[in-house]
């Protein structure tokens, strides 16, 4: 199933009967359109009934942040991805932009949301992971945006919140 437009943002699910024993989990794969990039870039397991419940959760509260929204995309997605996972770990992370599901954070894709009130701007990226620093690299990254009006986002939703197992 696509949802929503590929050229813009999108959401690519489908399950694979092969890869459930069961119904309990509702094995298939799950990609993000990005301005027409895939994310991830190879097929993974996605536990559906789980990521897309949490993808409907966040897509419904997405933040408000006029400043991180006008920035530009690199500075953006920098200022985001620190907000989600601080340097300092005694401080609280905030994931009030992140609308990663499990799927694509395993294979080191972050897509971050945030809203201008009016507007919805979407940045995606796949990142390096640097073991020594135990955070991912972020110089000279490649970053895909898009952006959405809120009814566009509102019918992406409505078409998620009816998706059944």
């Amino acid at each position: 199933m696509i949802i929503g437009d590929p050229y813009k943002f999108a959401i690519l699910s489908g399950v694979i009967n092969e890869w459930n024993m069961d119904d309990t989990f509702c094995n298939g794969v799950l990609l993000f359109c990005v301005n027409g990039d895939i994310y991830p870039k190879e097929v993974a397991t996605a536990t559906l009934r789980c990521e897309i419940e949490y993808l409907k959760q966040k897509l419904r509260n997405l933040t408000t942040d006029k400043r991180l929204y006008i920035l530009p995309p690199q500075q953006a997605f920098a200022e985001i991805y620190g907000i989600t996972f601080p340097e300092d770990m005694d401080s609280d992370n905030g994931d009030c932009f992140d609308i990663t599901p499990a799927s694509l954070s395993d294979h080191n894709c972050f897509v971050f949301a945030v809203c201008d009130g009016v507007n919805i701007r979407i940045l995606a990226s796949e990142l390096a992971y640097e073991r020594e620093n135990s955070r991912h690299r972020l110089e000279n990254i490649i970053i895909s945006e898009t952006f959405l009006t809120v009814s566009e986002l509102r019918e992406i939703i409505a078409v998620l919140e009816g998706f059944t197992f």
